[in-house]
């Protein structure tokens, strides 16, 4: 550690000191001769309305000339105390008003219409399928015609209307940077899950006062001092643009969790692939989101036939996960990688190394298969795989409808800026805002990009359907992720789109096996089911935002080998100790490849004796629900069983590099 000697530290504050008071000068000098120019550029006189004295000189009362000076002095000394407190009215040319009108417009238009729809932006670039980069045109354009519109209209007003009005727009853009500043801790997050708005009382009740203080003193300070108001909201208004600016100018090199940068083409993932499969061989992989064994043991309680089209299946009830959330256990499942002892932390940089050194995906190329990953949750890995799949390439310029875009950003940037009482009203999700700026419509696959949608994506599966397309040398691999059981709940038994609050997460979840078994029945129809491994499982089990789990978690996992023998055969039910940890051997197996390499054994060859299988979960902590820890568990036992689990004391910090 470094130490500094006091008496050092007391000369070098005296010597800021001094540079300080001789900065303060200079600028104070600068700022009197630029007030200057300013206000004759502008046409204004800074001595208007007011009684200036002239130039002194002596009288002499005895000569007529000298008594008629003194009683024209007299009469306006007289008219003077008379004209007292009678200020007369503020006149403005048009274009000084102008002028104003634009610093005072300035404000809240950057600060909300600018700044935070694109710090939103680079702050979800984890969740969102495009960058900074890809959408700042549409932002900007909006802005500036913002800016022009409200220039325009506020600079027709005159007097104290004008004063007051541009006291007002000026004060809300200083209020929303206070907000977004200081007033917005323990924001909830975007993630689709329903907000109980009542447990904000305090802090909307603080912010609602602050706002109005805020406002009340603006206006008043407009109408007693409006010269010295104006000057002040112009230093303020060019203070905040300048230091946002800067703020701005450093997301476009910022980098993104894959390691590249806000402001390059990002890789998304488009449909291209999709609805394809081999007449050799596939192996297609379904994740549904969330979705709990105990979710399915109810939905089969209520629908018992719901597993019906699922012939040549087993069910796997005892299965086990491998991480939480989706993000970290996809990037295990995709890279067949795990944390372990030798990890210090989990970092982005580790998650960014698994998917670029050979794993799981290189492994089902060198098999000869094409691989198709559709999900939108592996932000560490989209560079990666855009080099391993057919499906995944650099997002290309912005293409998508202005109006939909600007509208969807504007409305998360009121979100953020807006007081809490008002929040409710503009409240979103990352899935509203890549529907409404990707174009979603597209007929080219190539182009179009997937989205979490699994209603549409039922809707496209009918009325498209799959083909036959031979990829690969050996045949196709898909890996697609499906909301499944995940909110928002919006989805009823049948898959079709209802709306939160007319579904039950039991009914979305039945109709996320019907999604499933479309697809299955397609493959029949096209005579593809026999050579086909499926495998229908989720990328964790029930979970919720809380320092620890509290209860057990179980991944759905059913598995139909490629097989002609068992293709009839109704679903069948195994309790062996299984889960994600067999997953990567089965799948290798199932495509001829060295399953012992992967660790796991397949799940159709899982002996029924007990068996000790690992848990990685996430710790969130504080009102703003920050990650942590990432803590392994054991389970001994049935995983249904919470006697069966307990803690290891392994953890690892995680690090949000």
């Amino acid at each position: 550690m470094a130490y500094v000697d006091p008496s050092v530290m007391t000369y070098t504050i005296q010597a800021l000191a001094g540079v300080a008071v001789a900065l303060s000068a200079v600028l104070g000098v600068v700022w009197r001769r630029l007030r200057r120019v300013l206000l004759r550029a502008l046409h204004i006189d800074e001595n208007a309305n007011k009684e200036v004295e002239p130039d002194v000189h002596r009288i002499d009362g005895g000569t007529p000339t000298g008594a008629s000076l003194l009683a024209s002095a007299d009469d306006a000394a007289l008219g003077s105390r008379r004209r007292q407190g009678q200020a007369k009215p503020e006149q403005l040319r048009w274009t000084t008003r102008l002028f104003f009108a634009f610093i005072a417009t300035l404000i809240p238009v950057v600060t909300v219409f600018v700044v935070a729809p694109l710090e939103i932006v680079a702050a979800s670039s984890d969740s969102l399928y495009f960058g900074v980069g890809n959408i700042w045109q549409p932002i900007v354009l909006f802005a500036v015609a913002l800016l022009v519109v409200f220039s325009l209209a506020l600079s027709a007003l005159r007097g104290r209307a004008f004063n007051v009005t541009i006291a007002v727009v000026a004060t809300l853009g200083v209020c929303a940077y206070v907000q977004a500043m200081f007033l917005n801790t323990g924001l909830p997050p975007a993630d689709g899950k329903a907000v109980e708005w009542d447990a904000y009382t305090k802090v909307t009740v603080v912010s609602v006062l602050v706002w109005l203080a805020m406002l009340a003193a603006g206006v008043l300070f407009s109408l007693k001092k409006p010269l010295a108001f104006k000057g002040a909201m112009g230093f303020v208004s060019i203070a905040l643009v300048i230091a946002q600016g800067i703020g701005l100018g450093t997301l476009f090199t910022q980098r993104t969790a894959d390691g590249s940068t806000l402001g390059s083409e990002k890789p998304y993932t488009t449909m291209q692939g999709m609805m394809s499969v081999s007449d050799k061989s596939n192996v297609i992989v379904f994740i549904l989101d969330t979705y709990d064994n105990k979710y399915l043991d109810g939905v089969l309680e209520q629908w018992p036939d719901a597993l019906a089209d699922y012939t040549g299946f087993t069910r796997y009830r005892n299965s086990s996960g491998s991480m939480i959330p989706t993000r970290y256990a996809l990037s295990s499942l995709l890279t067949g990688e795990k944390l372990d002892e030798t990890d210090s932390e989990y970092s982005n940089s580790l998650i960014r190394g698994w998917y670029a050194e050979k794993g799981f995906v290189d492994e089902i190329n060198d098999l000869g298969y094409s691989a198709g990953i559709y999900s939108n949750d592996t932000p560490n890995g989209m560079t990666a795989l855009s080099q391993k799949t057919v499906n995944i390439h650099s997002m290309p310029a912005f293409t998508g409808n202005f109006l939909d875009t600007v509208g969807v950003l504007g409305k998360c940037a009121l979100y953020r800026d807006l007081p809490w009482l008002l929040k409710p009203a503009f409240w979103f999700n990352t899935d509203d805002i890549n529907n409404a700026v990707m174009p979603h419509d597209s007929t080219d696959l190539s182009t179009r990009p997937y989205l979490y949608d699994d209603a549409q994506y039922y809707q496209d599966l009918k009325a498209a359907g799959l083909s036959i397309d031979d990829e690969g040398e050996k045949g196709n691999f898909r890996f697609i992720h499906l909301l499944g059981s995940h909110y928002p709940i919006v989805n009823d038994e049948h898959a079709n789109k209802v709306g939160e609050g007319n579904t039950t997460q039991l009914q979305q979840s039945r109709g996320a096996l019907e999604i499933v078994a479309e697809y299955l029945r397609q493959l029949k129809e096209l005579g593809v089911y026999d050579q086909s491994t499926v495998v229908v499982t989720a990328d964790h089990g029930e979970w919720y935002l809380a320092p620890d789990i509290d209860g057990p978690t179980s991944p759905i996992l059913l598995v139909k080998p490629a097989s002609e023998d068992t293709s009839n055969t109704p679903c069948q039910v195994s309790e062996v100790p299984t889960g994600h940890v067999d997953l990567w051997a089965t799948l290798v197996d199932q495509m001829g490849g060295d399953a012992n390499a992967w660790g796991g054994t397949p799940v159709y060859d899982v002996p029924d004796e007990p068996r000790t299988r690992y848990y990685d979960a996430t710790s969130v902590e504080g009102d703003d629900h920050k990650y942590t820890w990432i803590k392994e568990w054991k389970i001994n036992g049935h995983v249904l069983d919470w006697d069966s689990w307990e803690k290891t004391g392994q953890q690892w910090p995680i690090n949000s590099d």
